[in-house]
C-alpha cells in the first residue's frame, strides 16, 4: 500500500524578480508504508526540495500529491496550512543535518516539544519524553542545553524528538552530513534499528554511498528528475 504517491512534481524558485529557477521538473513516484529509500544526487539536484514537499514543509507548483497517513488519505491541494501543520505533527518525524533544536530549552524539553505542541499533557510528555532519551542513549543528558551537547548528542535528541509523536514516516534530510565518522555510524546504527522496531517509512537524502546503501531503494536525482533508481534488498535482516 502506497503511503505517498507524488504525480508530475514541479516546483521553481525565484532567484530574481524576473527569473524563476526550476527545481523539480515533473518527479514521479510511490513510496510504499514501510519503505526505507535513500535520494541521492549532486548538491542542488533537488533532493531537499522534494523531502520538504513530501513532508507538508513546502508545496509543489505543480503536480499532485496524494497522502494515506493512518487512515487519512487526502492530497495536497486539499489541506490548507493549519491542516498541513497537524498532519505533519501527528504523522512525520524529521531528522535535519543541523539539528535545529531550540536553543533555550533543555534536551528533554526539545523532545518534548512536538508532544506538547499536539495537545499532550506535560506529565505524558514528559513520561514519553523520558523513555524516548533512554532510547537513545541520552538519559544522562537531558537536563542539558543544545549549545552543551557535541553534535552527535544533538543529532540523537532530534531522533527522539522526531519520534515523539509516533510518526508514520520519518524524513531524515542528510542526518548524518554535519558528524564524524565515529558519530556517523553511531547514528545510522540508531536510524536503521528504530526504523525496523517501528516498522517506519524512512526517506533519506543523503551524498553518502555508505547511508545510501542500507536502503532498499536509492533514488537519484539529477537537473531535477529521476535519473535513476536500483531496487536492493541491503536493508533487509538489518
Amino acid at each position: 500500500m502506497s503511503i505517498i504517491t507524488a504525480d508530475s512534481i514541479i516546483k521553481s524558485y525565484s532567484m530574481h524578480a524576473e527569473n524563476d529557477t526550476p527545481v523539480l521538473k515533473g518527479i514521479s513516484l510511490s513510496i510504499e508504508k514501510g519503505a526505507f529509500i535513500a535520494f541521492m544526487g549532486p548538491s542542488g539536484a533537488g533532493k531537499s526540495t522534494l523531502l520538504h514537499i513530501l513532508g507538508l514543509l513546502d508545496s509543489p507548483d505543480g503536480g499532485k500529491i496524494t497522502y494515506d497517513l493512518s487512515g487519512e488519505r487526502c492530497t495536497h491541494d486539499a489541506i490548507n496550512k493549519q491542516k498541513s501543520a497537524a498532519l505533519r505533527n501527528r504523522h512525520i518525524g524529521f531528522i535535519f543535518q543541523f539539528h535545529h533544536l531550540l536553543p533555550e530549552f533543555n534536551a528533554l524539553e526539545n523532545i518534548m516539544m512536538p508532544a506538547l505542541i499536539g495537545g499532550m499533557s506535560m506529565s505524558m510528555a514528559r513520561s514519553k519524553a523520558l523513555t524516548l532519551a533512554e532510547q537513545v542513549g541520552m538519559t544522562h543528558r537531558c537536563e542539558h542545553r543544545p549549545s552543551e551537547l557535541s553534535g552527535g548528542e544533538q543529532q540523537r535528541i532530534a531522533i527522539a524528538r522526531a519520534l515523539m509523536n509516533d510518526p508514520d514516516i520519518i524524513i531524515a534530510d542528510e542526518p548524518t552530513g554535519n558528524l564524524d565518522s565515529a558519530n556517523t555510524i553511531a547514528v545510522l546504527q540508531l536510524i536503521r534499528s528504530i526504523r525496523k522496531e517501528r516498522s517506519l517509512t524512512l526517506l533519506i537524502a543523503t551524498h553518502s554511498m555508505d547511508v545510501a546503501s542500507m536502503a532498499e531503494r536509492i533514488i537519484t536525482l539529477r537537473d531535477g528528475v529521476i535519473s535513476s533508481e536500483v531496487n536492493t534488498q541491503s536493508s533487509v535482516n538489518q
